[in-house]
């Protein structure tokens, strides 16, 4: 078995398509088909169904899958070892982060660690907290910007900073006026908030369950940027984290939300003994003035 048949195999059972991966590969497709047909027969059964010009991956090749990326990682992690002795020239640090953080403080990590360690390749993925321990479980993330504490065993996760909790609401809302507010004088308060599939929602119903009160939710949407816009065309509330919530607009208003349970954590995440390379050691390393940054930039939007 060779590296190169586990990247073919890897790639084309994300893409499903073989002209994609090769394109993707630098390869020719008869080279990646010869490949992967040749890790079948030393596997013994087929990894891929045939499905018209598209391929599905068999009930083998999800089975196999898995292993692969944490084979690979491991030997990507390994060949990192290798680059720290010279230095952290080379190698790819590949990190998953949700939504939320995203602009909040990972671009000037990126640019710091770019900036010293120019060989490294960053990749940086846009993902739910969900997805990100999956695919640190799998192998396929070297390390991931989510919440505390993760919610499988599988997953190691040390704290990194907490977010207050905001209901932000136009200017012209009856809501308007009040610095702060207690989650069970919400209870007529129409609603729109992220569906239950993002971390941030279940934090909010756990909440309200606490708080023994149950608002009017009117719109679901999956992006914070949209449940703040559409709250300046309607009569609405969103609850949104510190960050977004204090740079909503200058039309829009931020009222703390002081119950006690209204505080995220988040946490930098990775996967229970897996090997961690210096290059991750060294972007964690950074994360903390970053985040010490961004909380300065916060201060000084609540003051204003």
């Amino acid at each position: 078995m060779e590296l190169r048949q586990i990247r073919y195999f890897l790639s084309v059972a994300e893409t499903e398509h073989l002209t994609q991966s090769a394109d993707e590969l630098f390869v020719t497709q008869s080279t990646l088909s010869h490949g992967l047909r040749q890790l079948e027969a030393e596997l013994g059964m087929p990894l891929f169904d045939r499905i018209g010009r598209g391929l599905k991956l068999s009930q083998a090749g999800v089975a196999f899958r898995s292993y692969a990326a944490r084979a690979l990682q491991e030997l990507e992690a390994g060949r990192m070892a290798l680059a720290d002795m010279a230095g952290l020239q080379s190698g790819t640090l590949t990190v998953g982060v949700i939504p939320t953080f995203l602009t909040l403080f990972i671009p000037d990590v990126v640019a710091a660690f770019s900036a010293a360690y120019p060989g490294v390749r960053v990749m940086v993925r846009d993902l739910l907290s969900g997805q990100i321990e999956e695919q640190l479980i799998a192998g396929q993330l070297d390390l991931g910007i989510a919440f505390h504490p993760a919610s499988r065993d599988e997953i190691e996760a040390a704290p990194l900073f907490d977010e207050r909790m905001y209901l932000v609401v136009h200017a012209s809302h009856a809501l308007a006026k009040r610095r702060t507010m207690r989650l069970r004088e919400l209870a007529d308060v129409p609603l729109a908030l992220l569906p239950a599939s993002f971390a941030t929602r279940r934090l909010i119903d756990s909440a309200f369950a606490q708080a023994r009160t149950k608002p009017p939710v009117r719109v679901e949407m999956e992006s914070v940027d949209a449940l703040l816009l559409a709250c300046r065309h309607a009569p609405l509330a969103t609850i949104a984290a510190e960050h977004a919530a204090l740079n909503a607009g200058a039309d829009m208003r931020a009222i703390l939300l002081i119950d006690p349970l209204t505080v995220r954590r988040a946490g930098v995440l990775c996967r229970s003994g897996a090997s961690q390379s210096a290059a991750a050691r060294e972007f964690v390393a950074l994360l903390k003035p970053a985040v010490q940054k961004a909380a300065q930039r916060n201060a000084a939007l609540r003051a204003s």
